[in-house]
């Protein structure tokens, strides 16, 4: 192979390598609270990218304090594995009225030993 035949396939190597669109890691976002209630809220996350874990176990963390993860709050609600992006909601009751509580999405791989979290969000609810 001459010089410019090896040049061309290291060009197409490189080029080949990098036409991978997936995210390596999962994405979320986490929406602003909805329906708004004394003891009950609707949320929502949008799974941006699920990365290169399939499926991803998703849902929600919440909870009186900020800076929620897997190691500090009680409040988990596992929705379940996905295999693609997509949007998911709950209604979460039994709140207590006046107070203001924290959420934050999360996505982990089946057996939770990684864990990708969305921003955490706030809200207050009604009297």
């Amino acid at each position: 192979m001459n010089k410019f035949g090896l040049h061309l396939v290291l060009i197409c190597l490189i080029f080949s390598g990098c036409d991978n669109d997936e995210a390596e890691f999962p994405e979320l976002i986490t929406s602003a609270a909805q329906q708004i209630g004394s003891t009950s809220v609707v949320l929502e996350a949008e799974i941006k990218e699920t990365g290169s874990i399939r499926p991803i176990r998703y849902g929600f963390f919440w909870s009186t304090t900020p800076g929620l993860n897997i190691f500090n709050t009680a409040n988990k609600l596992d929705l379940g594995q996905a295999s693609e992006k997509k949007k998911f909601s709950i209604k979460l009751e039994s709140l207590s009225p006046n107070t203001q509580y924290f959420v934050r999405s999360f996505s982990s791989d089946p057996d939770y030993s990684k864990i990708y979290y969305g921003n955490e969000i706030s809200f207050t609810t009604l009297n």
